[in-house]
């Protein structure tokens, strides 16, 4: 009875491909290996075959459905025997591999490799562990090798990913390369200034979803682009996760970086994210959606922590950007709402509110902030636009002046630290002769190479932030341009937006008030994006000067009405001659020449309309911001101001 149910048990044929296998052409193709096996086993007299298939699954890949088939049967009692074409078959990983034949060997189940000559009813064959580690060699080479062309292809700038961001697409001209898409960088560029506006990204996704615009992978879909997230139930479901991560993508800014993850492991297929130094950044590769600036002020606004109150749909405009100037601490929004009117709007010093400080409130109202962060923008605007070349030139010599005492400070240490780790090289080296001719104990020998080997890598990494610092500072000199590009780009400067405050302003140092009552007065220093805390010249203009400046307005006020009158005067006479003429029309009185005439009057007039209003508007007097002080009054363009 035992001998029929071992007659009656499977012959298992195993086979498996890799994507990498079928490189190799049809000798390792699924068909060939079965035909192999099925020879094989005719030949040698084994009955009852049945095949267990893996296709498209790797060596070092131990769940597969054919392979877990195979087990089931196995460990049910109903396989007598596997037979595979060669070891790398069954696995390409010598620890897994040996844990397929003790169960073999459990279950009594005879293991053949028909390319190999293993044979388990043979014995014990050793050559068989050779072959493993070499299966498992194999990988961990190809791996290598692998690693080392894409390390190659991106050095060079070159793709090594089919994928694409959201608001591009795949240039069809340029293999690898991509190009705008402008339905989905429409998108890209509406979140990036619904947050410079101040809007929180979870309000963008609503809106978004509200609108129906499809998530980046539904767009991908109905334009024909690969789709990673195959399924997702509602096509416009839009969530602050997706906002966030299309937020901190370098990409849009025209910026290509490659290599941001890289393989730990190649069984396991673990991925860890590169640091900044390991990736290969390459500028100004691809075009660009938004620019640097807006990525940059979205970024520093993105850091910032802000809460929205309980009684408040949305957190305070100007949270995260003061800071108290004695403790260094955020100022925190402080509100009472009371019957819907706010009896205190006011940000006081964090670190007296929690008492992690030994600090006092710097309290001071969110409307003073705000009216003199407007009025020191409206200044600097004004002083751009007027003089620009001294504007510039001013900036680089307050720049030049604070920071080249550093920086040459810095080139000074860096000459003085490459010299003592040259030395330090020369040390080394005498050490190593000591030791080696016995001069030297193998003790003193361990404890001083430890010490200059420290040493060595303590300078290197002060060279290193010296090195950045004199980077930074040349940088920061072609700055000026930011800023004043910045200005021309604004054409209303009467009201503070949240648009403006984020792309204009840095932070705002709040000092401690001093006085009490009317007499208090605080001082804020106000940092710009781009230059910092910046002194400008001011610019007096004495009672004399107002006065003639009221004597013009008042001449134009005169001016514009006389021009009004005169207008009015025209108007009634053109339309009693309009009347006249649309009596005439519809009587059919008029002749040819006179409609030809009429029609090139009235393109005339609508001409001169265009020409007269835009010669008005450039003859504007400017309006400017004055702030009285003492007996006269100062057009004031100090960043640091009071308050």
């Amino acid at each position: 009875m035992k001998k029929q149910t071992e007659k009656d048990k499977l012959t298992a044929l195993y086979e498996r491909l890799s994507h990498d296998d079928e490189r190799a052409g049809e000798s390792v193709s699924i068909e060939n290996q079965k035909r192999i096996l099925e020879d094989y086993a005719r030949k040698n007299g084994f009955t009852n075959i049945r095949h267990f298939t893996d296709d498209g699954i790797r060596g070092t890949t131990f769940k597969r459905p054919g392979l877990d088939a195979m087990l089931e049967e196995i460990r049910a009692g109903n396989v007598a025997t596997v037979i595979i074409k060669d070891q790398s078959r069954i696995g390409r990983d010598v620890v897994e591999v040996g844990l397929l034949k003790r169960t073999f060997d459990e279950y009594h189940v005879r293991f053949i490799a028909a390319n190999n000559n293993l044979d388990t009813a043979n014995g014990f064959d050793i050559m068989s562990i050779f072959r493993d580690v070499i299966n498992e060699w194999y990988v961990a080479d190809t791996s290598r090798k692998i690693k080392t062309v894409f390390k190659s292809r991106m050095e060079k700038g070159l793709r090594c990913s089919g994928s694409v961001c959201y608001g591009y697409r795949a240039s069809k001209e340029e293999k690898g390369e991509w190009v705008i898409d402008e339905e989905a960088a429409a998108v890209v560029r509406r979140i990036f200034l619904s947050v410079l506006a101040g809007e929180t990204i979870a309000s963008i996704a609503k809106a978004l979803r509200a609108e129906k615009i499809p998530i980046p992978s539904e767009h991908w879909k109905r334009t024909g682009e690969p789709v990673r997230a195959a399924k997702y139930a509602d096509p416009y479901a839009w969530s602050a996760t997706t906002i966030g991560y299309i937020l901190k993508r370098p990409e849009y800014t025209g910026r290509k970086v490659l290599g941001k993850t890289v393989c730990e492991n190649y069984k396991t297929k673990s991925t860890r994210k590169t640091t900044p130094e390991e990736q290969h950044v390459f500028e100004g590769a691809i075009p660009a959606i938004v620019d640097g600036e807006t990525w940059q002020t979205v970024q520093k606004i993105r850091e910032t922590v802000r809460r929205a109150p309980k009684r408040q749909n949305a957190p305070n405009r100007l949270t995260g950007l003061l800071y108290c100037a004695d403790c260094g601490s955020k100022l925190t929004h402080r509100y009472n709402l009371v019957q819907g009117k706010w009896i205190e709007d006011a940000f006081v010093c964090s670190g007296y509110r929690q008492l992690t400080h030994d600090c006092t409130m710097h309290y001071i109202p969110t409307a003073k902030i705000e009216a003199a962060i407007l009025a020191v923008i409206q200044r600097v605007s004004w002083y751009v636009r007027h003089n620009e070349k001294e504007f510039t030139e001013r900036v680089r010599e307050a720049s030049d002046q604070n920071q080249e005492k550093t920086v040459k400070e810095c080139k000074q240490k860096i000459s003085k630290a490459q010299k003592r780790h040259k030395e330090l090289d020369g040390l080394v080296k005498k050490l190593y002769e000591g030791n080696a001719t016995g001069k030297i104990p193998d003790k003193y020998f361990t404890r001083l190479l430890a010490e200059y080997d420290e040493e060595q890598t303590g300078l290197e990494t002060s060279i290193a932030e010296w090195q950045r610092q004199i980077e930074n500072w040349n940088a920061d000199r072609l700055k000026t341009d930011q800023l004043i590009q910045l200005v021309k780009r604004y054409t209303d400067f009467s009201e503070l937006t949240t648009p403006m405050l984020n792309e204009f302003i840095e932070k705002v140092v709040v000092h401690e008030g001093e006085g009490r009552g009317n007499d208090r007065r605080q001082r804020i220093d106000i940092y710009l994006n781009f230059i910092g805390a910046f002194e400008v010249p001011e610019y007096i203009v004495t009672p004399a000067e107002v006065e003639e400046q009221r004597r013009q307005r008042e001449e134009q006020a005169a001016k514009e009405a006389r021009s009004k009158e005169l207008a009015k005067a025209r108007y009634e006479k053109r339309k009693a001659e309009k009347r006249e003429f649309t009596a005439r029309k519809k009587a059919g009185l008029l002749t040819p020449e006179e409609q030809e005439a009429e029609e090139k009057r009235l393109a005339h007039n609508r001409e001169w309309q265009k020409e007269w209003r835009e010669k008005r508007k450039a003859s504007e007097p400017e309006k400017l911001l004055f702030v009285k002080l003492d007996d006269a009054f100062i057009v004031t363009l100090n960043v640091a101001i009071w308050c």
